[in-house]
Parts: structure tokens; sequence; C-alpha cells
């Protein structure tokens, strides 16, 4: 598909290719909003308010089957349920899946309230968005794991398979197999095990699969769609170079704590 080239905008290849462009974030992250307005000015977003783990009734979310905790255990490598945190991150992007499938939008790129423009690699957003083909579901404009794969990472992944060839872990060799991106076009390759939501992008038949896979709530974020890369539900994508990186200090809101809630809240 063709992308209009950025020129010396540099979000104009983002604004062109989605019908939406949605940055989750909590009502009480004031400044986390204020920092986003000169850091995405130009970027045509919306902000998406999310669930906050300090206003979740954990149980009325379970008796209204919105989260399962039993099934989190299930999917979990651990065999863990949900934080608070973690669950309110989840039940965000799903409210995000949720309203793609009602309104039919094709193409969503989701951002939180600590994505970072790299603005140097946005150049090549253009040249990313155009080289994904007919048919993807899901594309990660920024992640963290196997930026590079190393020797020690392939490594990691044959003892990983012998162990879940006896049936030691919960992955499946398969899955196992598929761990690590591979080339695919000048700036994209097929999606491995990535990890983070803070950057990331799908189409309407992307947020049907995702919906469903999420209902009820049971996935961390970024493990939902780990798990449908990985068990080749998605067809799923990562530009190369990154387009959007992460706060790594997250900025103290009212009561003292951090305004993100990638994973813990």
């Amino acid at each position: 598909m063709t992308v209009a080239a950025g020129g010396a905008d540099p979000f104009a290849a983002l604004n062109g290719f989605f019908d939406r462009i949605l940055v989750v974030t909590l009502a009480r992250a004031k400044d986390r909003q204020a920092r986003l307005r000169g850091r995405l000015a130009g970027l045509r977003y919306e902000l998406v308010e999310g669930f906050d783990k300090a206003l979740l009734d954990v149980a009325d979310l379970v008796r209204a089957g919105s989260y399962d905790p039993a099934r989190a255990r299930r999917v979990d490598r651990f065999d863990r349920e949900l934080s608070p945190g973690q669950l309110g991150c989840s039940l965000s992007h799903r409210k995000i899946y949720e309203e793609a499938v009602r309104n039919g939008w094709r193409r969503v790129l989701v951002l939180e309230d600590d994505a970072v423009p790299r603005l140097a690699d946005l150049s090549t957003a253009a040249a990313a968005l155009s080289e994904l083909p007919e048919g993807w579901e899901l594309a990660y404009l920024g992640y963290e794991n196997f930026e590079e794969v190393t020797l020690r990472d392939r490594l990691k992944q044959a003892a990983y398979v012998v162990l879940a060839a006896l049936r030691l872990m919960k992955w499946r060799p398969a899955q196992i197999l598929r761990f690590h991106p591979s080339p695919f076009s000048p700036h994209l390759l097929s999606a491995g095990l990535h990890h983070c939501t803070h950057a990331y992008a799908f189409t309407l038949p992307g947020a049907r699969k995702l919906l469903a896979a999420q209902s009820p709530t049971a996935f961390v974020a970024d493990q939902l769609l780990i798990h449908l890369v990985l068990s080749r539900e998605l067809r799923a994508f990562v530009t190369r170079p990154q387009l959007f990186d992460q706060e790594r200090y997250a900025a103290p809101v009212a009561g003292g704590e951090p305004a993100s809630f990638v994973s813990e809240g």
C-alpha cells in the first residue's frame, strides 16, 4: 500500500495512514498529559481514559464476567492472577479493541502516555507503513526484547525448546521457535516475542481477534499480543527502526504513584 512521505512534518505519515490515533492515559495523569502536548505536537491523536487500578473493584469485575482470575492463572506462565495495575492496563486496551470493532475502524495506532517519538527515525514511517502487506493485523512501532538476536538468545531458545518438549513450561516448542523476529522487508521484520504496548497498531480484523481473545479479560496487555503472535493467530510485524520509545522514569502524580499503568500501574 502507498503512504505519502512525511517531509518536514514527522507525523505526516502516521496522520495520513491511521483512522484513529489513540493515547491511553489516566484521568489523574495530568503531568504526563502535559508532556504529551509538547511531545506529540502535530500528531492527530485523541486521549482515551483508561481504567485506574485505584478505582477498580476487582470482585465486581469478576461477578460481571469482565475478568476471569482462573483463566488468568491458566494463561500465565507462572500461574498468576493479574495484579490491579495489570488488570487496569488490560481493560484499557480491551476498551480500544471494543471501540474499534463497534465503529469499524480499519487501522488504529495505540500509544500509551509514556510513549516518546524517535523523531530522527520517524522519517522511515512512510516507508515502513507502505511495506505492510495486505492482510497485516498487528504492527509494533515500539517494543522491547529481541531488538537484536544474540548467540545467548539462540542458546536460551534451544534450552526452552527442550524444556517445552518435556512439558516443563507452558510454551509449546513451535511457539518458542517463533520467539525471534525474522526479515521481511527493508523497514519491517516479521514479529517474534516482543514486550510492551506503548506503541502498536492493528487493523479491524486484528481488533476482532484481540477482543475475542481478551473476553473475558485474562492476559496481561502485552502478553495477549505475544500469545496471538506466537500462536500464528495474528499476522504481525515490527518496524525497523522503532518509531517510539518509552519514558524510562515515570513522573509522579497525585498520591506519589507513577502515571503510567503499562504493567503494574
